[in-house]
């Protein structure tokens, strides 16, 4: 899931680079940084359209291809239908949106952008996760239970859509139960790049492990 997010992320700066062309005077680093987080988590396009990055429906259609991305990544080992598929949809955005963050000054060094970015860790993934596993060994029990007393059993795909409902629902909980860290602060560098700007993938990456608690879905 991580890795989906954050190639979401990229796609909008790749997407705003080459719809710059490097053109556009004089760069605002923090206003550009801004407007792709805005889009890319909580679907905001006003920076995106003030930064003059590109049209409202080429900012909607990365926010969905964004939010796609994290569905497929959740789904993709199994079989669910399109109705779940939609519904993890609601979930994503809502979750996402609750991101903190604040994007601050720029500073231009060696011909670059060290732009700051303030943020609150979002807790609800380990929450999320606690609550599906014990979901999901009383599924397995009872399934277990029913096998051993001659009930037939589900399905594959009926077992994956129930599992995969059990983890939408506990995603869905969780949201009244987050928490957040104390605030900090991390660093992303704007870089030019064949004379387009470009945020550093390192940095983008490091930005979303320090806004979640994405580690809690490593083992999934």
């Amino acid at each position: 899931m991580r890795k989906a997010r954050k190639a979401a992320v990229l796609l909008a700066a790749v997407m705003a680079a080459i719809l710059l062309g490097g053109c556009f005077r004089p760069f605002d680093a923090s206003g550009y940084v801004k407007a792709l987080l805005d889009n890319s988590y909580k679907g905001d396009s006003q920076e995106f359209l003030a930064q003059k990055i590109g049209t409202k429906e080429q900012a909607e259609d990365l926010y969905r291809q964004g939010i796609d991305a994290e569905v497929k990544s959740l789904t993709s080992q199994a079989n669910v239908s399109e109705k779940l598929e939609e519904e993890y949809r609601a979930v994503l955005k809502d979750i996402f949106k609750n991101v903190k963050y604040t994007v601050g000054e720029a500073t231009k060094k060696d011909g670059s952008f060290e732009v700051v970015v303030k943020y609150k860790k979002m807790n609800i993934f380990s929450t999320a996760m606690e609550s599906f596993e014990a979901e999901y060994q009383s599924y397995i029990n009872d399934i277990a239970e029913k096998a051993k007393n001659g009930e037939e059993s589900p399905s594959e795909d009926e077992v994956s859509e129930q599992i995969f409902t059990l983890l939408k629902d506990a995603l869905k909980e969780s949201l009244g139960k987050v928490s957040f860290g104390e605030e900090a602060s991390t660093i992303v560098h704007v870089e030019q790049k064949d004379k387009v700007w470009m945020p550093n993938e390192a940095d983008v990456q490091n930005l979303e492990k320090l806004m979640f608690d994405m580690e809690a879905l490593e083992e999934l």
